[in-house]
This record gives C-alpha cells, sequence and structure tokens, in this order.
C-alpha cells in the first residue's frame, strides 16, 4: 500500500515568498504525480495508490484565483529558464544552455498539462481518479492541526468534523480514511492543561481520537511501525505488516476503527537522508541554483562536497537510476512480505508511506521513479497494490491494539512541537479557543444575522490556522521559525480583532465602516472553509445557523 500525504499550511493570499511553496509543490510534486498516474491508467494499470490530501490544501487548490496565480508562476519560471539559456550561451556553457532549454520545456508541458490536460481543476482531477476506481483519497484534520494537545475536546472535534465536510464538499463522497496530522494518538485519558492561568481551561476527562473518528464514520488512520510495535499488550507482537483494530478505552464506540502501521524497514530506503534512494550521485541537487530564477543545474556529485564542486546534471542518467531504484524497492518489499509469511503463516501488507512533497519537489526525479515502483509491482505479480479501503475489507483485523500516546516525531512523542521555544504560539492558541467559547456561551440559543455570522465565522477561521501543527513544528526543529511566529502571531492578532468586532457587535454596539473593511481585508487574506460553522467550537451537536437579515447599513 503506497500512501501519500500532501499537505501545506495555508499561503495563498499572504508573502509572495510563502505563495511559491505552494506553486513549487503543485508544479514539481502534484502534477507529475497527476501525469503518472494518468499514465499508468492509460496502459491499463490501475495504480492503487492512498492519497492524503489536507483540507486546508485542499482549499487552496480549489481558490478561485489559484489556476491563475499558478499560471503566472509558470511563465515566471519559464521566462527564468530563458535567461538563464541567453546566459549560458553568452558565456559559452552549451551544456547547461541545453539544460536551460529543458528547464523551459519542463515549464510549458506542466501550462499544457494543467489547462488542456486538467482543466485546470487540480481536485477535480483527483476526484475523478477516485470515482474511476484507480486511487483513494483520505480525509485530515482541517488545518493539519496537532490533535493530541489542542485545549478543548471541542477543538479537536471541530478539527475533525469540518476535515470531514470539505472532503465531502470536494469528492462528493464520505471519507472512509484519515491522515493523524504528524500521526499524533491520543487514548482516552484525564488531561491536565499544560500551560496554567488559560480561564475556562480545565482538567477533564478526554476521549481517544479513534472514538472522535468513529462518530463520524471514519474507518481507518495510519501511525508509525514504532507506535504501533510500543503499544500494549505486551504479549502481542504487534508486526507493522498486519492491520489491527485500536482500542482506546473509551467505551462503546460508533465501531471499532481499526489502525496501518508504517513500515520503517521498507520506507526507510526511500526517505532516509544518509542512505536512501534520493541521495544518490546522479539525481538533480536540490540546494545550489542559479540566480533569481532558483533553477537547477547540477547532479548531487557527492552529498558531502561543497555546492561549488557540484557537476552538471545528465537526466539520462538520472532516468536509468531511476529504474534501478524502483526495481530494488520492488525486491525489498517482496522479501518483507515473504519474511512476514514464513514467520506468521499469514498473508501481509508492506505501508509505505511518505509525504508527497517527497516526491518531484525534494526528489526530482521522484514521480518517475513512483511511476516504475507501480508498474513493476503489477507487472511482477507477486505483491498485489492495494489501497487502505481495498485492504481492509479483504483482510480485516484480527487483533487489537492499545496505542499509547505518541506520534511519529523524533523520541514518539510530543517534543517536537512542544517546547520551551514554542510555548508562546501554544498559550495564545489556549486563549483564542478559551475566548471563543466564552463568546459562544454569550451567543448560545440566539440567532446571528449575517453580519455577525460573518465575524464569528472569521473568529473559527482564525483560529483553525493558529492550530496548525505547522508553526510548533517550524519552530522546534528550527525550520524557518521566526517565520512561523510571525505567522501564528497574526492569525492570533486576525482572531483577537474579529472577537472584539463579533462581542461588540452582538451586544448592539454599530462597527464603523474601517472596522468592516478591515474583516473584508482578513476574509480575503485568510478565505478558507466558506460555509464554516462556529456552533462547533462549543457545541457538540451544532446546527445550520439561522440567518436573519443583516442591520441597516452592516456590509
Amino acid at each position: 500500500m503506497l500512501v501519500l500525504h500532501s499537505h501545506l499550511p495555508y499561503v495563498l493570499g499572504h508573502d509572495r515568498l510563502e505563495e511559491e511553496w505552494l506553486f513549487e509543490a503543485v508544479v514539481e510534486s502534484y502534477l507529475p504525480l497527476l501525469y503518472a498516474l494518468r499514465r499508468l491508467s492509460w496502459q491499463g494499470i490501475s495504480p492503487k495508490v492512498t492519497i492524503g490530501l489536507t483540507p486546508v490544501l485542499l482549499e487552496q487548490l480549489a481558490h478561485p484565483h489559484f489556476a491563475s496565480q499558478l499560471l503566472s508562476y509558470l511563465e515566471q519560471k519559464s521566462d527564468a529558464a530563458r535567461r538563464d539559456h541567453r546566459a549560458f550561451l553568452s558565456s559559452n556553457e552549451r551544456y547547461l544552455a541545453r539544460l536551460a532549454r529543458l528547464w523551459e520545456d519542463f515549464y510549458q508541458r506542466a501550462t499544457v498539462f494543467f489547462v488542456s490536460g486538467l482543466s485546470s481543476n487540480i481536485v477535480q482531477a483527483f476526484r475523478r481518479l477516485q470515482q474511476a476506481g484507480q486511487i483513494e483519497i483520505l480525509t485530515s484534520a482541517a488545518t493539519h492541526a496537532y490533535l493530541p494537545l489542542l485545549g478543548f475536546e471541542q477543538s479537536v472535534r471541530a478539527q475533525v468534523r469540518i476535515g470531514a465536510a470539505s472532503y465531502q464538499q470536494h469528492f462528493k463522497a464520505r471519507p472512509q480514511g484519515f491522515w493523524l496530522p504528524e500521526c499524533a494518538y491520543r487514548p482516552a485519558s484525564y488531561w491536565t492543561p499544560p500551560l496554567p492561568g488559560i480561564d475556562g481551561l480545565v482538567s477533564e476527562g478526554r476521549q481517544a481520537v479513534d472514538q472522535i473518528l468513529a462518530d463520524i464514520d471514519i474507518r481507518y488512520f495510519i501511525v508509525d511501525a514504532r507506535q504501533l510495535t510500543g503499544s500494549p499488550p505486551s504479549y502481542e507482537r504487534h508486526s507493522p505488516c498486519r492491520l489491527h483494530w485500536v482500542d482506546g478505552d473509551s467505551g462503546p464506540a460508533a465501531h471499532p476503527v481499526a489502525v496501518f502501521a508504517r513500515d520503517f524497514e521498507t520506507t526507510a530506503r526511500v526517505w532516509q537522508h544518509d542512505a536512501g534512494y534520493p541521495g544518490a550521485p546522479v539525481y538533480l541537487e536540490f540546494h545550489k541554483k542559479q540566480g533569481d530564477g532558483g533553477l537547477r543545474y547540477w547532479r548531487i556529485t557527492d552529498r558531502r562536497a561543497d555546492l561549488a564542486h557540484k557537476q552538471p546534471y545528465v537526466p539520462e542518467w538520472a532516468v536509468a537510476q531511476t529504474a534501478t531504484h524502483a526495481a530494488h524497492f520492488v525486491g525489498v518489499v517482496r522479501e518483507r512480505l515473504r519474511r512476514h509469511r514464513q514467520l506468521t503463516g499469514e498473508r501481509g501488507v508492506v505501508v509505505a508511506a511518505f509525504d508527497t512533497e517527497l516526491f518531484g519537489h525534494w526528489w526530482f526525479e521522484g514521480p518517475q521513479w513512483l511511476y516504475e515502483v507501480l508498474r513493476r509491482f503489477t507487472t511482477e505479480g507477486e505483491v498485489t497494490p492495494a489501497t487502505c479501503s481495498e485492504y481492509f475489507a479483504q483482510s480485516p483485523p484480527q487483533r487489537t491494539v492499545r496505542l499509547k500516546e505518541s506520534s511519529w516525531g523524533d523520541g514518539g512523542d510530543h517534543r517536537v512541537w512542544w517546547q520551551a521555544s514554542t510555548r508562546g504560539v501554544w498559550r495564545n492558541l489556549y486563549q483564542a479557543e478559551a475566548e471563543l467559547r466564552q463568546l459562544g456561551a454569550v451567543l448560545q440559543g440566539k440567532k446571528m444575522d449575517r453580519s455577525l455570522l460573518r465575524l464569528m465565522r472569521q473568529c473559527g477561521r482564525e483560529l483553525l490556522l493558529l492550530e496548525s501543527s505547522d508553526w510548533p513544528f517550524m519552530i522546534g526543529t528550527n525550520n524557518t521559525p521566526d517565520h512561523a511566529r510571525q505567522r501564528a502571531a497574526l492569525h492570533f492578532a486576525h482572531f483577537q480583532r474579529c472577537r472584539r468586532m463579533a462581542e461588540r457587535y452582538a451586544a448592539g454596539d454599530a462597527l464603523g465602516d474601517e472596522e468592516w473593511a478591515l474583516l473584508q481585508e482578513i476574509e480575503r487574506q485568510d478565505a478558507l472553509f466558506p460555509q464554516l460553522d462556529p456552533h462547533l467550537f462549543w457545541d457538540d451537536t451544532p446546527a445550520a445557523p439561522e440567518l436573519r437579515p443583516a442591520a441597516s447599513g452592516d456590509t
């Protein structure tokens, strides 16, 4: 089972450099992935890939302005390739000039594929592949929140429910599987707030994550092998080659939820920094770039070598290497399953789970490698590619595991996201959660007019964006931490402005034109989940808000 997790925080409408993260991922990873899947389908091969697309990513891909901005980015990159071509010719570097032409072709082909092949609609392309039975799509938490550390149970439920609703809106189906952000799991437990002094944040019993998923009819989720093998009962050997039911110790559930485990032994061949395939000398070097256009013309050569000593990229060598690495990977998976069969007498499953952006963006040749792997599995037999739901239906779990509180981060716990350097982000997050619940208690049972609903929806959006696991991850790993702090602070500030306006409006105060203009600008910048139900943040059983006309003069 090949599982690809696709996620980016909300960057559309923010800084242009941030937006380029999205465009790079689309052009270098998502479009090549879709082309590889289409290519296999044209050859009569059903790829059977399971693809997670986070709701916050889907909202950006479906944004009305996304297509035009992506096309503008593609044209800028084509222009950069043409400038590089002229510069290389003027310095008599003819081989590099040839590579510049290849880059221009790459961006022009991406443009044609996006416009003509996909009708400028990436979400629709994924939906059609799923409807045709070629792939399965997973949902996730709305903005990829780190669920075990959120301050209130309703916040966890809101993230999960909004994620499921977004999935239904975009894919016209109910999700079967759920990608836990950072594979972070929490069993039923008595939760004590890790930060004191937040009004309304109290110790209380919490449901297991699997119980919350069961309430929206999710059938399975995915964790890391370490999370599975280190969980009780200790007398049971929890092999990642088996599917397990989860016992979250949370009392009766709507139905049991199953858990797949990413197989470390297999996936390490791909993503491991020192020994993985992407570090081969013939592959494109990620870090050495040319001029303002940022195009790459050199191969890795030697991972230990200074960038000045990198040699020119040879595409033919790289393509040949992907075929060799694909054949090796197929052999590794086959041997892994053979050993499992010999040890247990059972048929097993290998879950190879990766971030989608590894393929294409970080490892330029990755999409070609994926194509070769899926083609070889189908043509060589023995190992059968399957989606998660297909395997679940064919081989339901026979064993149960009590997962420990854990994640797939360093140490297998929360330390990457929860440390001294991230405390400020969490304090603001907890304060915003508590304040939105307090405001919700004031509004409980009252009708909202359209203006108040606008204000409350934007409060909810800003809280969701503040809850993104990306900000503490970037701070905790020292990966552009200043940027992450700025984004988290921005969403907290937007939340506070919208909350104060909502409180005044609900109390009968008139808001000035400047305040309505400010709300409109915040809505433009953070335009996701247009039908968001704010009751989700304080009410376990929210109903659709009843609308009455806005007051005279309101926008």
